[in-house]
Protein backbone atom coordinates (compact mmCIF):
# COMPACT_ATOMS: atom_id res chain seq x y z
CA UNK A 1 0.00 0.00 0.00
CA UNK A 2 1.06 3.40 -0.66
CA UNK A 3 2.69 5.53 2.41
CA UNK A 4 0.45 8.20 1.58
CA UNK A 5 -2.38 6.17 1.22
CA UNK A 6 -1.68 4.00 4.58
CA UNK A 7 -1.55 7.51 6.68
CA UNK A 8 -5.29 8.60 4.94
CA UNK A 9 -6.65 5.93 6.30
CA UNK A 10 -4.62 6.20 9.78
CA UNK A 11 -5.86 9.77 10.43
CA UNK A 12 -9.65 8.43 9.57
CA UNK A 13 -9.32 5.81 12.45
CA UNK A 14 -7.69 8.46 14.43
CA UNK A 15 -10.18 10.70 13.86
CA UNK A 16 -13.03 8.19 14.15
CA UNK A 17 -11.71 6.98 17.37
CA UNK A 18 -11.75 10.51 19.33
CA UNK A 19 -15.00 11.48 17.76
CA UNK A 20 -16.73 8.12 19.32
CA UNK A 21 -14.75 8.96 22.63
CA UNK A 22 -16.34 12.35 22.35
CA UNK A 23 -19.71 11.28 21.63
CA UNK A 24 -19.17 8.37 24.47
CA UNK A 25 -18.04 11.54 26.98
CA UNK A 26 -21.48 13.28 26.41
CA UNK A 27 -23.58 10.60 26.89
CA UNK A 28 -22.08 9.92 30.38
CA UNK A 29 -22.08 13.54 31.05
CA UNK A 30 -26.00 13.41 30.43
CA UNK A 31 -26.99 10.55 32.19
CA UNK A 32 -24.27 11.68 35.08
CA UNK A 33 -24.03 14.95 35.33
CA UNK A 34 -20.40 14.93 36.30
CA UNK A 35 -18.90 17.83 34.87
CA UNK A 36 -15.57 15.80 33.74
CA UNK A 37 -17.19 14.12 31.70
CA UNK A 38 -17.91 17.26 29.85
CA UNK A 39 -15.31 18.54 29.80
CA UNK A 40 -13.51 15.30 28.33
CA UNK A 41 -15.98 15.65 25.55
CA UNK A 42 -15.05 18.63 24.75
CA UNK A 43 -11.33 17.95 25.37
CA UNK A 44 -11.91 14.87 22.73
CA UNK A 45 -13.90 17.56 20.48
CA UNK A 46 -11.72 20.07 19.89
CA UNK A 47 -8.72 17.56 19.44
CA UNK A 48 -10.96 16.25 16.48
CA UNK A 49 -10.15 19.13 15.08
CA UNK A 50 -6.70 19.33 16.00
CA UNK A 51 -6.50 16.19 13.69
CA UNK A 52 -8.56 17.61 11.22
CA UNK A 53 -5.73 20.66 10.96
CA UNK A 54 -3.25 18.32 10.02
CA UNK A 55 -5.47 15.69 7.63
CA UNK A 56 -6.24 19.26 5.84
CA UNK A 57 -2.46 20.32 5.31
CA UNK A 58 -1.53 16.61 4.46
CA UNK A 59 -4.66 15.59 1.80
CA UNK A 60 -6.86 18.88 1.23
CA UNK A 61 -5.08 21.38 0.90
CA UNK A 62 -1.60 19.45 -0.95
CA UNK A 63 1.28 21.92 0.04
CA UNK A 64 3.78 19.04 0.11
CA UNK A 65 4.78 20.57 -3.40
CA UNK A 66 4.57 24.19 -2.41
CA UNK A 67 6.87 23.43 0.96
CA UNK A 68 9.13 21.38 -0.74
CA UNK A 69 11.79 24.10 -0.62
CA UNK A 70 11.36 24.48 3.36
CA UNK A 71 9.05 21.81 4.70
CA UNK A 72 8.98 23.11 7.64
CA UNK A 73 5.89 25.49 8.42
CA UNK A 74 3.16 25.84 10.94
CA UNK A 75 -0.48 25.34 8.71
CA UNK A 76 -2.72 26.82 10.67
CA UNK A 77 -1.15 28.88 13.70
CA UNK A 78 -3.84 30.82 15.02
CA UNK A 79 -6.17 27.78 14.58
CA UNK A 80 -3.64 25.54 16.12
CA UNK A 81 -3.31 28.09 19.22
CA UNK A 82 -6.82 27.79 19.56
CA UNK A 83 -8.09 24.41 18.85
CA UNK A 84 -4.87 22.66 21.07
CA UNK A 85 -5.43 25.03 23.83
CA UNK A 86 -9.01 24.15 23.66
CA UNK A 87 -8.24 20.32 24.54
CA UNK A 88 -5.26 20.88 26.86
CA UNK A 89 -7.44 23.40 29.12
CA UNK A 90 -10.58 20.90 28.60
CA UNK A 91 -8.32 17.59 29.88
CA UNK A 92 -6.53 20.08 32.43
CA UNK A 93 -10.47 21.18 33.53
CA UNK A 94 -11.16 17.31 34.09
CA UNK A 95 -7.99 16.36 36.57
CA UNK A 96 -9.29 19.82 38.73
CA UNK A 97 -12.95 18.44 38.31
CA UNK A 98 -11.39 15.07 39.68
CA UNK A 99 -8.81 16.77 42.61
CA UNK A 100 -12.01 19.46 43.34
CA UNK A 101 -9.97 22.13 42.78
CA UNK A 102 -11.81 25.07 42.23
CA UNK A 103 -9.31 28.27 42.38
CA UNK A 104 -9.82 29.97 39.32
CA UNK A 105 -6.53 30.85 38.82
CA UNK A 106 -5.22 27.40 39.12
CA UNK A 107 -8.36 26.18 36.75
CA UNK A 108 -7.29 29.05 33.77
CA UNK A 109 -3.90 30.52 34.22
CA UNK A 110 -2.34 27.49 32.35
CA UNK A 111 -4.60 28.21 29.35
CA UNK A 112 -3.63 31.32 29.05
CA UNK A 113 0.32 30.88 29.51
CA UNK A 114 0.04 28.11 27.05
CA UNK A 115 -1.49 30.30 24.31
CA UNK A 116 0.86 33.60 25.34
CA UNK A 117 3.58 31.46 25.11
CA UNK A 118 3.18 29.98 21.96
CA UNK A 119 2.05 33.33 20.39
CA UNK A 120 5.71 34.78 21.74
CA UNK A 121 7.00 32.01 19.59
CA UNK A 122 5.11 32.41 16.01
CA UNK A 123 6.18 36.09 16.59
CA UNK A 124 9.63 36.42 18.21
CA UNK A 125 11.53 32.76 16.60
CA UNK A 126 12.37 33.37 12.83
CA UNK A 127 10.32 30.66 10.78
CA UNK A 128 11.82 27.02 10.41
CA UNK A 129 12.17 23.76 12.19
CA UNK A 130 13.48 25.94 15.64
CA UNK A 131 10.24 27.98 15.26
CA UNK A 132 7.85 24.74 14.56
CA UNK A 133 9.87 22.89 17.25
CA UNK A 134 9.55 25.65 20.09
CA UNK A 135 5.74 25.89 18.72
CA UNK A 136 4.17 22.55 19.11
CA UNK A 137 6.79 21.98 22.53
CA UNK A 138 4.18 24.13 24.21
CA UNK A 139 2.08 21.23 24.22
CA UNK A 140 4.46 18.80 26.00
CA UNK A 141 5.39 22.36 28.46
CA UNK A 142 1.88 22.33 29.48
CA UNK A 143 1.36 18.47 29.83
CA UNK A 144 4.49 17.98 31.84
CA UNK A 145 2.98 20.78 33.97
CA UNK A 146 0.14 18.96 34.24
CA UNK A 147 1.91 15.66 35.33
CA UNK A 148 4.34 17.74 37.86
CA UNK A 149 0.94 19.33 39.55
CA UNK A 150 -0.53 15.66 39.86
CA UNK A 151 2.78 14.38 41.88
CA UNK A 152 3.05 17.47 43.88
CA UNK A 153 -0.35 17.25 44.56
CA UNK A 154 -0.20 13.49 45.32
CA UNK A 155 2.99 14.02 47.95
CA UNK A 156 1.78 17.54 49.24
CA UNK A 157 -1.84 16.59 50.37
CA UNK A 158 -2.81 15.20 53.98
CA UNK A 159 -5.97 13.71 52.67
CA UNK A 160 -5.86 10.50 53.04
CA UNK A 161 -8.94 9.81 50.62
CA UNK A 162 -7.17 11.87 47.90
CA UNK A 163 -4.04 9.58 47.69
CA UNK A 164 -6.29 6.77 47.74
CA UNK A 165 -7.95 7.79 44.92
CA UNK A 166 -5.37 9.14 42.88
CA UNK A 167 -3.21 6.15 43.89
CA UNK A 168 -6.09 3.93 41.79
CA UNK A 169 -4.64 5.65 38.32
CA UNK A 170 -1.21 5.29 39.05
CA UNK A 171 -1.03 3.11 35.94
CA UNK A 172 -2.48 5.52 33.61
CA UNK A 173 -0.02 7.93 35.21
CA UNK A 174 3.08 6.29 34.47
CA UNK A 175 1.61 5.97 30.94
CA UNK A 176 1.17 9.49 30.62
CA UNK A 177 4.83 10.16 31.24
CA UNK A 178 6.29 7.56 28.65
CA UNK A 179 4.02 9.07 26.16
CA UNK A 180 4.21 12.81 26.51
CA UNK A 181 8.43 12.18 26.73
CA UNK A 182 7.43 9.98 23.42
CA UNK A 183 5.92 13.03 21.92
CA UNK A 184 8.62 15.19 22.90
CA UNK A 185 11.25 12.74 21.60
CA UNK A 186 9.40 12.63 18.26
CA UNK A 187 9.30 16.42 17.84
CA UNK A 188 13.35 16.24 18.24
CA UNK A 189 13.63 13.69 15.62
CA UNK A 190 11.60 15.13 13.11
CA UNK A 191 12.29 18.52 13.66
CA UNK A 192 15.20 18.79 14.80
CA UNK A 193 17.48 15.89 13.86
CA UNK A 194 16.51 14.45 10.42
CA UNK A 195 16.58 15.68 6.68
CA UNK A 196 13.48 16.26 5.56
CA UNK A 197 14.46 15.30 2.18
CA UNK A 198 16.04 11.89 2.93
CA UNK A 199 14.76 9.47 0.54
CA UNK A 200 16.71 9.93 -2.38
CA UNK A 201 15.61 13.71 -2.62
CA UNK A 202 12.26 13.12 -1.80
CA UNK A 203 10.54 15.35 1.11
CA UNK A 204 8.98 13.22 3.83
CA UNK A 205 5.48 12.19 3.12
CA UNK A 206 3.92 13.49 5.80
CA UNK A 207 4.72 17.01 7.25
CA UNK A 208 6.60 17.56 10.47
CA UNK A 209 3.25 19.10 12.23
CA UNK A 210 1.78 14.93 12.31
CA UNK A 211 2.87 13.75 15.79
CA UNK A 212 2.39 10.08 16.16
CA UNK A 213 2.97 9.70 19.73
CA UNK A 214 0.37 12.35 20.30
CA UNK A 215 -2.07 10.43 18.59
CA UNK A 216 -1.12 7.95 20.64
CA UNK A 217 -1.10 9.90 24.35
CA UNK A 218 -4.90 10.98 22.92
CA UNK A 219 -5.96 7.47 22.53
CA UNK A 220 -4.69 6.18 25.76
CA UNK A 221 -6.32 8.92 27.25
CA UNK A 222 -9.70 7.92 25.33
CA UNK A 223 -9.77 4.20 26.48
CA UNK A 224 -9.30 5.31 30.12
CA UNK A 225 -12.25 8.06 29.70
CA UNK A 226 -14.39 5.67 28.05
CA UNK A 227 -13.87 2.29 30.26
CA UNK A 228 -14.95 4.89 33.13
CA UNK A 229 -18.01 6.38 31.07
CA UNK A 230 -19.02 3.02 29.94
CA UNK A 231 -18.70 1.95 33.97
CA UNK A 232 -20.70 4.61 34.78
CA UNK A 233 -23.60 4.42 31.45
CA UNK A 234 -23.79 0.56 32.76
CA UNK A 235 -24.39 1.21 36.43
CA UNK A 236 -27.61 3.60 35.31
CA UNK A 237 -26.02 6.58 37.93
CA UNK A 238 -29.24 8.55 37.65
CA UNK A 239 -31.76 5.58 37.98
CA UNK A 240 -29.93 2.99 40.25
CA UNK A 241 -31.01 -0.53 39.83
CA UNK A 242 -33.87 -1.64 42.91
CA UNK A 243 -31.81 -5.11 43.08
CA UNK A 244 -27.67 -4.67 42.78
CA UNK A 245 -26.09 -6.99 41.14
CA UNK A 246 -22.33 -8.36 41.66
CA UNK A 247 -21.32 -5.77 39.19
CA UNK A 248 -22.60 -2.92 41.13
CA UNK A 249 -22.22 -4.21 44.84
CA UNK A 250 -18.78 -4.86 43.98
CA UNK A 251 -18.35 -1.31 42.56
CA UNK A 252 -20.04 0.21 45.38
CA UNK A 253 -17.95 -1.75 47.63
CA UNK A 254 -14.90 -0.20 45.98
CA UNK A 255 -15.79 3.29 46.76
CA UNK A 256 -17.64 3.57 49.83
CA UNK A 257 -14.81 3.71 52.27
CA UNK A 258 -12.97 7.12 50.63
CA UNK A 259 -16.84 8.30 50.30
CA UNK A 260 -17.95 7.62 53.57
CA UNK A 261 -13.96 8.68 54.75
CA UNK A 262 -14.36 12.18 52.47
CA UNK A 263 -18.23 12.74 54.40
CA UNK A 264 -16.70 11.43 57.29
CA UNK A 265 -19.52 9.02 58.26
CA UNK A 266 -19.76 7.08 60.65
CA UNK A 267 -19.32 2.79 59.95
CA UNK A 268 -23.08 2.57 60.72
CA UNK A 269 -23.86 5.48 58.41
CA UNK A 270 -21.87 3.87 55.68
CA UNK A 271 -23.50 0.62 56.02
CA UNK A 272 -27.05 2.04 55.60
CA UNK A 273 -25.66 4.46 52.76
CA UNK A 274 -24.52 1.34 50.79
CA UNK A 275 -28.16 -0.46 51.09
CA UNK A 276 -29.65 3.06 49.86
CA UNK A 277 -27.14 2.89 46.83
CA UNK A 278 -28.37 -0.47 46.29
CA UNK A 279 -31.65 1.02 46.11
CA UNK A 280 -33.46 -0.34 49.77
CA UNK A 281 -35.94 2.32 51.44
CA UNK A 282 -36.03 2.88 54.99
CA UNK A 283 -38.14 -0.25 55.72
CA UNK A 284 -35.88 -2.41 53.40
CA UNK A 285 -32.72 -0.95 55.29
CA UNK A 286 -34.30 -1.43 59.05
CA UNK A 287 -35.17 -5.39 58.12
CA UNK A 288 -31.31 -5.66 56.77
CA UNK A 289 -29.71 -4.07 59.42
CA UNK A 290 -32.74 -5.17 62.28
CA UNK A 291 -32.76 -1.72 63.21
CA UNK A 292 -36.20 0.77 64.03
CA UNK A 293 -37.49 2.50 61.26
CA UNK A 294 -36.79 5.84 63.15
CA UNK A 295 -32.89 4.88 63.64
CA UNK A 296 -32.97 4.12 60.26
CA UNK A 297 -34.39 7.76 59.44
CA UNK A 298 -31.88 9.48 61.87
CA UNK A 299 -28.95 7.35 59.87
CA UNK A 300 -30.52 9.20 56.84
CA UNK A 301 -30.80 12.59 58.01
CA UNK A 302 -27.27 12.35 59.82
CA UNK A 303 -26.05 11.14 55.86
CA UNK A 304 -27.91 13.93 54.02
CA UNK A 305 -26.42 16.86 56.21
CA UNK A 306 -23.18 15.47 56.30
CA UNK A 307 -23.14 14.67 52.37
CA UNK A 308 -24.76 18.59 52.28
CA UNK A 309 -27.62 17.12 50.11
CA UNK A 310 -31.71 17.16 50.27
CA UNK A 311 -32.68 14.13 49.31
CA UNK A 312 -32.26 10.84 48.62
CA UNK A 313 -31.36 10.65 44.63
CA UNK A 314 -28.88 13.83 45.53
CA UNK A 315 -27.42 11.71 47.80
CA UNK A 316 -26.93 8.65 45.34
CA UNK A 317 -25.15 11.43 42.44
CA UNK A 318 -22.93 12.75 44.64
CA UNK A 319 -21.70 9.24 45.06
CA UNK A 320 -21.30 8.82 41.57
CA UNK A 321 -19.87 12.16 41.17
CA UNK A 322 -17.03 11.27 43.61
CA UNK A 323 -16.60 7.61 42.61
Amino acid sequence: MDLGLGLFYYTLIVLLAVILTAATCLASYLVTRNKAYRYAFAGFLFYFFDVALVFQDDFLMQRAAESSASPFFIGSPVASILIGGGALVSFWLVLCEYLEERRPAVRYVPGAAFALASAAVLLLVPAGNGQEFLFYSMREVLLYAMLVYLAARYIGTRDDVLRLRMRRHRALYGALWALVTCVLLENVVFLLIIDPHVAGGQALPFFPERNFAENALVLCCAFAACTGAWRNLSLRRTEPPTQGGASLETFIDQNLVAYAAARQLSKREAEVLRLVLLGKDNQNIATSMHLAPSTVKVHMHHILQKAERSNRKELIQDFWEFS
